[in-house]
This record gives C-alpha cells, sequence and structure tokens, in this order.
C-alpha cells in the first residue's frame, strides 16, 4: 500500500471561488483522493482557506469590517459549500490556524539561521494619501512583460509572471487610485539563486511533471531565479520571526504553500496521532500531488521545493503537478477579481452538484 498526499491548492477567501477554482485544483483533486482510497492505498487529502495578505485587507476595507472578520465570514462559507460538492476532504483547514501560524515561523527561523535568509534594504511603492507601503494587490499597473493594464505588485494575472511592484507601469494605489511615490523600507528575501542547481537538477528528473509546468519552471530557470521578498509591511499576516523584523508579516505565498504540511500535521494531531505526519513527509516513497491553476505553477515546482531543501529536514518533494489551463467564461478568462465566471454557489442553484461532478 502506496501513501499518497493530495494536495488542492488553497482558495483565497476574499470572496467566494468560481468554478475555475473548483474545476482547476479541488474537485480534480477529490477524484484522484477518491480513486487512491478505492485501490486501498493511504491516502491524505488537504486544503484550506487561503487567508492573508493584502487582497483580505483591500476586501475589508472595501466592506468596512476588519480582516478577521471577513475571512471568519467566507471560511465558513466556503466549507460549508465544499460540503454540498461532496468534496472528501480529509482536512480543510486555514492559515490563521495556530498549529499553522507556528509551524511557519518555526520553518522561516530555521531557514534565516541556515542563511537563506537574508535581510536588505529596498525600495517600494507608498501612498502618500493611505500612508502606507503598496506591495501585491494594494498596488496595480500595466505588466512590463505583456502590457496587461491590471496586473498585481506580485503576479500579473495574464501572463503569469512573477513581478515586483517597482517595475510596474503607470502604477495607481488600489485603494485610492492615487499614484504612489518611491520610498525605503527594510526587508528580508529567501536567497533562490542559492538553490538553482539543486531546483534545476529536480526539474530535469522529475519525468512525472507535465509538459506545462516543466517547459514553465525551465523558462524561469533560464532566465535565471531571483531572491524573492518574503516579508511585507502589512499588518493582516503572520508576523515575522527574524531580529530586527517587529512590524513586519510572512508574505501570503510564502506562507500558505507551507499549508499542505500544516494542515497534515493537524490531521493527524487531531486523529491522536501527532508524530505520523512524519511518515508522509519525510518519506521518500509518498508520492505528493498538487492539483493547483497555471498562475500557480512557479510556486509549486520551484519556490515550495526551494524551501523545503534549504530547510534541510529531507522533505518530500512534490511527485507531481496537476496543472489546468484557464477556463474561460464568454471568451475571457474566470477571475475573481473582474467578476468573470461562475461561482460555485451560484452554480449549485443552475444545476445539481451531480451534474457538476460528473
Amino acid at each position: 500500500m502506496g501513501k499518497w498526499l493530495i494536495c488542492a491548492a488553497w482558495p483565497y477567501i476574499n470572496a467566494v471561488p468560481h468554478l475555475g477554482t473548483l474545476i482547476g485544483s479541488v474537485l480534480s483533486a477529490d477524484v484522484i483522493a477518491r480513486f487512491l482510497r478505492l485501490k486501498g492505498e493511504d491516502v491524505v487529502f488537504v486544503s484550506g482557506s487561503d487567508e492573508h495578505g493584502t487582497p483580505i485587507e483591500v476586501e475589508a476595507i472595501r466592506q468596512n469590517i476588519s480582516p478577521k472578520e471577513l475571512t471568519d465570514k467566507y471560511h465558513e462559507l466556503v466549507k460549508k459549500l465544499f460540503d454540498l460538492w461532496n468534496i472528501s476532504f480529509d482536512n480543510y483547514t486555514r492559515t490563521e490556524n495556530p498549529v499553522h501560524i507556528e509551524f511557519v515561523r518555526n520553518f522561516y527561523l530555521n531557514l534565516y539561521e541556515r542563511g537563506y535568509i537574508y535581510e536588505k534594504e529596498i525600495e517600494m511603492p507608498y501612498c502618500p494619501r493611505c500612508q502606507i507601503f503598496l506591495p501585491d494587490r494594494f498596488i496595480e499597473g500595466e505588466c512590463p512583460y505583456c502590457h496587461y493594464e491590471k496586473a498585481r505588485g506580485d503576479q500579473c494575472d495574464k501572463c503569469g509572471r512573477l513581478l515586483e511592484p517597482v517595475k510596474l507601469i503607470n502604477p495607481r494605489c488600489n485603494i485610492c487610485g492615487e499614484r504612489p511615490i518611491i520610498k525605503k523600507t527594510k526587508h528580508w528575501f529567501f536567497d533562490l539563486p542559492k538553490l538553482t542547481d539543486k531546483i534545476r537538477d529536480y526539474i530535469e528528473k522529475n519525468t512525472n511533471l507535465p509538459p506545462n509546468a516543466r517547459n514553465m519552471s525551465l523558462s524561469m530557470l533560464k532566465e535565471g531565479l531571483k531572491p524573492r521578498a518574503i516579508t511585507r509591511d502589512n499588518k493582516w499576516g503572520i508576523p515575522a520571526p527574524f531580529p530586527g523584523a517587529e512590524g513586519k508579516t510572512i508574505y501570503v505565498w510564502m506562507e500558505a504553500v507551507l499549508g499542505y504540511i500544516t494542515a497534515t500535521i493537524e490531521y493527524f494531531t487531531r486523529k491522536g496521532e501527532p508524530e505520523k505526519w512524519k511518515k508522509f513527509w519525510f518519506d521518500s516513497n509518498t508520492k505528493s500531488v498538487y492539483f493547483i491553476g497555471k498562475d500557480n505553477i512557479p510556486f509549486h515546482t520551484i519556490i515550495f521545493p526551494a524551501l523545503l531543501i534549504a530547510s534541510g529536514e529531507n522533505y518530500v518533494l512534490p511527485w507531481t503537478v496537476s496543472s489546468t489551463e484557464y477556463l474561460l467564461f464568454k471568451g475571457e478568462k474566470f477571475s475573481k477579481s473582474r467578476r468573470i465566471g461562475i461561482w460555485i454557489d451560484e452554480a449549485l442553484k443552475l444545476f445539481p452538484v451531480d451534474y457538476w461532478r460528473f
């Protein structure tokens, strides 16, 4: 009997997920988890609500409530909706879980002590009207690569490139629309280039990766990996554990990918077997499969494996990723931020759940 970690990308809960999220990650993972269980395999199927970072803060400001109130509301709603969709999670949790918060802080402190994280002063966009720095979703502008006009400060939704907010063309504050100024601030960086050879070796030897994931990853390696800022100046998130990092939080993407581990820890702890998670995550025979959208490929084939390698803890690396292309609605990509598509609660009002599932 083989061991399998079935990991569905964590839906970001600033709103109800659309069908693209369901089909691309959650439902696909559910089908495979059910199939493997029928074969008698030892399966742990996990996911959870991704609830930190700037998009939550932006939406909370728009609704005039706190980020915690917003995520409490949507976590419970999304969890109930997945139950209605008959998704057979072993554990659907959330990033505000104390198990996750403690693990993330300890994980990054270990990387810092091992020399993979360093401190650096950088220039960042700053809104003089709102009096805040503008990382990630707090800023929008034109992508310097494909020239999509609504690219975010961390990634372009159209071409999928990872971005730096200072590189956006004609940037604007996503709260008030003001053009930002540039100010200096101190942040902590993950030294991704230090792991280039190990990541290239992992990708080139992993024959299970699908062509789209392999090609995108090799393309990024060819361009050259860059250090990734792992802290932010925003308040809603996990406090950074590094000396001198008071007031900083861990970048949402860099902590959410660790949720696959913490969800497994929580699952076995709840079962009264608090050490059993290690038999999955530290066993080289375990097959871990990640069901994600196209825009999540770099985080699962490059950044997440690099974090695991840097830890020195012999975590099992992704066996494969299952990455779908974008789901289209009237010729346009499904988009939660642009309100394009069909939402998973709306879909159930149109047809019964088994119609959509099968």
